[in-house]
Protein backbone atom coordinates (compact mmCIF):
# COMPACT_ATOMS: atom_id res chain seq x y z
CA UNK A 1 0.00 0.00 0.00
CA UNK A 2 2.62 2.52 0.55
CA UNK A 3 4.28 1.35 -2.54
CA UNK A 4 1.08 2.25 -3.99
CA UNK A 5 1.04 5.93 -2.59
CA UNK A 6 4.31 7.02 -3.12
CA UNK A 7 3.32 5.90 -7.09
CA UNK A 8 0.42 7.72 -7.16
CA UNK A 9 2.06 11.19 -5.71
CA UNK A 10 4.73 11.08 -8.08
CA UNK A 11 2.17 10.74 -10.66
CA UNK A 12 0.58 13.65 -9.34
CA UNK A 13 3.66 15.56 -8.99
CA UNK A 14 5.09 15.04 -12.46
CA UNK A 15 1.59 15.84 -14.36
CA UNK A 16 0.71 18.79 -11.16
CA UNK A 17 -2.79 19.09 -13.83
CA UNK A 18 -5.50 16.79 -13.94
CA UNK A 19 -5.25 15.55 -17.21
CA UNK A 20 -7.13 12.22 -16.92
CA UNK A 21 -10.42 13.97 -16.72
CA UNK A 22 -12.74 10.77 -17.42
CA UNK A 23 -10.91 8.94 -20.00
CA UNK A 24 -8.92 5.78 -19.07
CA UNK A 25 -5.24 6.30 -19.73
CA UNK A 26 -2.99 3.54 -19.80
CA UNK A 27 -0.05 3.90 -17.41
CA UNK A 28 2.52 4.23 -20.45
CA UNK A 29 3.02 3.13 -24.32
CA UNK A 30 4.26 -0.30 -23.59
CA UNK A 31 1.53 -1.14 -21.78
CA UNK A 32 -1.18 0.31 -24.24
CA UNK A 33 0.77 -2.48 -26.55
CA UNK A 34 -0.07 -4.84 -24.77
CA UNK A 35 -3.76 -4.17 -24.27
CA UNK A 36 -4.20 -3.49 -27.36
CA UNK A 37 -2.48 -6.59 -28.83
CA UNK A 38 -4.98 -8.07 -26.05
CA UNK A 39 -8.36 -6.36 -27.07
CA UNK A 40 -8.06 -5.97 -30.66
CA UNK A 41 -8.85 -1.95 -30.07
CA UNK A 42 -6.22 1.00 -31.74
CA UNK A 43 -4.48 2.75 -29.54
CA UNK A 44 -5.48 6.73 -29.62
CA UNK A 45 -2.06 8.46 -28.54
CA UNK A 46 -1.99 12.54 -26.87
CA UNK A 47 1.20 13.81 -27.34
CA UNK A 48 1.21 17.30 -25.13
CA UNK A 49 3.30 19.61 -23.32
CA UNK A 50 2.96 20.56 -19.96
CA UNK A 51 3.44 23.77 -20.43
CA UNK A 52 1.06 24.28 -23.43
CA UNK A 53 -2.48 25.96 -22.90
CA UNK A 54 -4.69 24.46 -25.71
CA UNK A 55 -2.87 20.73 -24.52
CA UNK A 56 -4.76 21.60 -21.03
CA UNK A 57 -7.70 23.09 -22.60
CA UNK A 58 -8.13 19.33 -24.48
CA UNK A 59 -7.74 17.72 -20.99
CA UNK A 60 -10.04 19.79 -18.88
CA UNK A 61 -12.49 20.59 -21.64
CA UNK A 62 -12.75 17.04 -23.91
CA UNK A 63 -11.51 14.54 -21.46
CA UNK A 64 -14.07 15.34 -18.56
CA UNK A 65 -17.01 15.40 -21.20
CA UNK A 66 -18.60 11.80 -20.64
CA UNK A 67 -19.68 11.30 -23.80
CA UNK A 68 -16.37 11.87 -25.58
CA UNK A 69 -14.97 9.58 -22.97
CA UNK A 70 -16.95 7.14 -22.94
CA UNK A 71 -16.41 7.30 -26.76
CA UNK A 72 -12.57 7.33 -26.06
CA UNK A 73 -12.51 4.21 -23.72
CA UNK A 74 -14.58 1.93 -25.62
CA UNK A 75 -12.92 2.48 -28.83
CA UNK A 76 -9.61 2.70 -28.43
CA UNK A 77 -6.63 1.92 -25.25
CA UNK A 78 -5.27 5.70 -24.33
CA UNK A 79 -1.69 7.00 -23.88
CA UNK A 80 -1.18 10.21 -22.95
CA UNK A 81 2.95 11.49 -23.28
CA UNK A 82 3.90 14.71 -21.61
CA UNK A 83 6.45 15.17 -24.20
CA UNK A 84 8.78 17.38 -22.25
CA UNK A 85 8.61 15.24 -19.24
CA UNK A 86 8.90 11.71 -20.83
CA UNK A 87 10.33 9.55 -23.63
CA UNK A 88 8.28 9.74 -27.33
CA UNK A 89 8.48 5.75 -27.84
CA UNK A 90 10.43 5.27 -31.18
CA UNK A 91 7.38 3.68 -32.56
CA UNK A 92 5.37 6.89 -31.86
CA UNK A 93 7.86 9.48 -32.95
CA UNK A 94 8.43 8.16 -36.55
CA UNK A 95 4.94 10.01 -36.97
CA UNK A 96 5.60 13.20 -34.39
CA UNK A 97 6.15 16.68 -35.78
CA UNK A 98 7.15 18.19 -32.75
CA UNK A 99 3.32 20.38 -32.99
CA UNK A 100 1.61 19.96 -29.89
CA UNK A 101 -1.04 18.94 -29.45
CA UNK A 102 -0.95 15.86 -31.57
CA UNK A 103 -2.92 13.01 -31.83
CA UNK A 104 -2.57 9.91 -33.19
CA UNK A 105 -4.46 6.75 -33.51
CA UNK A 106 -1.92 2.91 -34.03
CA UNK A 107 -2.72 -0.64 -34.51
CA UNK A 108 0.15 -3.30 -34.54
CA UNK A 109 3.01 -0.06 -34.79
CA UNK A 110 1.13 1.06 -38.00
CA UNK A 111 -0.86 5.10 -38.47
CA UNK A 112 -4.71 4.58 -38.98
CA UNK A 113 -4.87 8.22 -38.31
CA UNK A 114 -3.68 11.18 -37.16
CA UNK A 115 -4.69 14.97 -36.48
CA UNK A 116 -3.73 18.21 -34.44
CA UNK A 117 -5.60 20.11 -32.33
CA UNK A 118 -7.85 22.50 -34.68
CA UNK A 119 -9.35 25.94 -33.38
CA UNK A 120 -13.08 24.04 -34.17
CA UNK A 121 -12.14 22.05 -31.00
CA UNK A 122 -12.01 25.09 -29.25
CA UNK A 123 -15.59 26.62 -30.49
CA UNK A 124 -17.12 22.99 -30.50
CA UNK A 125 -15.64 20.37 -28.16
CA UNK A 126 -17.78 17.75 -30.55
CA UNK A 127 -15.55 18.34 -33.13
CA UNK A 128 -12.94 16.62 -31.65
CA UNK A 129 -14.98 13.17 -31.11
CA UNK A 130 -15.46 13.81 -34.59
CA UNK A 131 -11.83 13.12 -35.32
CA UNK A 132 -12.17 10.54 -32.92
CA UNK A 133 -14.63 8.67 -35.11
CA UNK A 134 -12.98 9.09 -38.25
CA UNK A 135 -10.16 6.73 -36.65
CA UNK A 136 -11.98 4.17 -36.23
CA UNK A 137 -13.41 3.61 -39.71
Amino acid sequence: MKKLFIVFAMVVSLFGFDWAGKVNWAMNYNVAKMLSQKTGKPIFVDLSLSHCPPCKYIAANMYTDTKIANFMNKHFICVLIIVDKQTVPEEVGQYFNNYTPSFMILKNGRLLYKFASKESFFNNKYNFLSELKKGVK
